[in-house]
């Protein structure tokens, strides 16, 4: 099972890496094993330090587990650059999906349709896809809620 982990983590990286401008992503509790490699933490530093209006938007369902799992890169991140990393809590319905997705300027996405699985599917360039995708995000969005939890977060 190792072999599908490093397989995701690569295919979520290439994606992040292709990013230009923005990057939204929507996650369970952005498990370490997956979403917490200096990789990608760096790609994504590169991403929002490149421009003023390049942006990262983290959606968590469970942001308590997030903290549970110990100090978090892109916490970490998002606390060192707050205005151009945030991090919402979803709130209902978000909050009970199991899908998890990161989309790339629109264009690119990596979806995992079951986040226990690490089988997904990723398209650096699949437009309306990323657009359904991130039409879906951006409501998820605009109703999440800023995480306590994690702004408590000292680092």
């Amino acid at each position: 099972m190792e072999g599908a982990h490093d397989d995701l983590e690569q295919r979520l990286w290439h994606i992040a890496a292709g990013a230009e401008r923005e990057l939204a992503l929507f996650s369970e509790s952005l498990t370490p094993r997956i979403y917490g490699s200096t990789e990608l933490a760096a790609t994504l530093r590169s991403l929002v330090t490149g421009h003023a209006r390049h942006r990262v938007r983290i959606l968590v369902r469970r942001p308590e587990q997030v903290l549970s799992d110990g100090a978090h890169r892109l916490v970490e991140l998002a606390r060192t650059i707050p205005s151009r990393i945030q991090i919402r809590a979803a709130t209902p319905p978000a909050d009970t999906l199991r899908a998890e997705w990161i989309i790339a300027d629109r264009q690119g996405y990596l979806l995992r349709h079951e986040f226990t699985d690490d089988h997904a599917v990723a398209r650096r360039d699949d437009p309306g896809r990323a657009a359904a995708l991130l039409a879906q995000f951006e409501t998820y969005w605009a109703h999440g809620a800023p995480s306590r939890e994690l702004a408590a977060l000292r680092l």
